[in-house]
């Protein structure tokens, strides 16, 4: 089953969100209105040339037609119901297209692995079953995702291969995926650094490589990986970078492998529904079963809850710890 990219997704405005009753336990740290955190970028850091831009009303009106995008990806986009691109797609495919070096800021739910996926895929040429493109991401469970989201673009590319590579996966597995041949690979720098090494995986062909939510793999301690395997990459690739914040560490590293990049930044709109309403907590990573077991016992006045966490080991570990505080759960 194909797991397209999401739809665009809305943030709620700080002035909607209030914080939940202090009442519930006494540990958690409680604030007003969330903020934008982080390191600021200064003039003295170290930075791409910029070439920012917010694509117009009029580029995001068009269909996806009008973006220079090939008959086969358009009769995939349509198979599933896609007509108008998100600002991000709008703003990014054409300077893909164009073969530019890319920087792109935009926020989960945006629509970004579309917005690089479908460049990657009018680039491939089908009859060179060797790796072209390879995408970078933190975590398997993305990997996984924009590899199911290539191969469902793709529909009507014959021959088209993308493999996932991943720490977790059996290695015999993946080196037999790889001796088969593949157009595109998609992978977490750990593994991708170990098949390197090993040099079952080659990027001598390599024509376009993407780094996919850059800020999440600096918070992850990859950056270091993601650097050495920008060095054994060809020099004359095409490099996009996308992150939803752009700290001082991934603007040097863009400034060091990036060629004269276009910049584009995209806002979420803050919008929500009136009828929700919204609380947050702060509190520490240790005290967070406590905190969520603590409003499930207060909130008394719901039938049932859905529960989002960031990877599928952490759903069946939470499960497993709400099952011993005698909290019925799915997963």
């Amino acid at each position: 089953m194909i797991q397209w990219p999401p739809d665009l997704r809305q943030s709620p405005a700080p002035e909607q969100i209030r914080p939940i009753l202090p009442r519930l336990w006494d540990n958690a740290r409680f604030s007003g209105p969330i903020q934008q955190t982080g390191p600021a970028f200064t003039p003295e850091s170290p930075a791409p040339r910029r070439h920012a831009m917010t694509p117009s009303p009029d580029t995001v009106a068009a269909g996806f037609d009008s973006l220079g995008l090939a008959k086969p990806l358009l009769e995939a986009l349509a198979d599933v119901g896609y007509e108008t691109p998100s600002p991000i797609q709008a703003a990014c495919i054409p300077l893909l297209l164009a073969g530019h070096d890319l920087l792109g800021e935009a926020h989960t739910g945006t629509g970004k692995t579309a917005a690089f996926a479908l460049p990657l895929l009018q680039k491939i040429d089908l009859s060179r079953a060797m790796p072209q493109a390879l995408v970078l991401t933190p975590t398997r469970e993305l990997a996984i995702q924009v590899a199911e989201a290539l191969q469902g673009y793709a529909k009507h590319l014959p021959g088209f291969h993308v493999l996932p590579i991943y720490g977790g996966q059996s290695m015999v597995v993946q080196l037999r995926q790889l001796s088969r041949g593949a157009h595109v690979i998609v992978g977490t720098p750990g593994r991708v650094m170990d098949h390197l090494e090993r040099k079952s995986l080659a990027l001598n062909n390599l024509s376009m490589l993407v780094l996919d939510e850059a800020d999440e793999m600096l918070r992850m301690g990859f950056i270091d990986d993601v650097k050495w395997i920008l060095e054994h990459t060809p020099a004359t690739r095409q490099t996009a970078l996308f992150s939803a914040t752009m700290p001082d560490a991934i603007r040097r590293v863009a400034h060091q492998h990036l060629r004269e990049p276009r910049e584009v930044k995209i806002r979420s709109a803050t919008a929500t529904v009136v009828a929700t309403s919204q609380s947050y907590c702060q509190t520490h990573s240790g005290q967070k079963l406590e905190a969520l077991t603590r409003i499930l016992e207060v909130e008394d006045d719901f039938d049932a809850a859905l529960i989002f966490v960031r990877t599928k080991t952490a759903t069946g570990e939470l499960a497993d710890k709400l099952g011993r505080a005698a909290i019925r759960s799915r997963r």
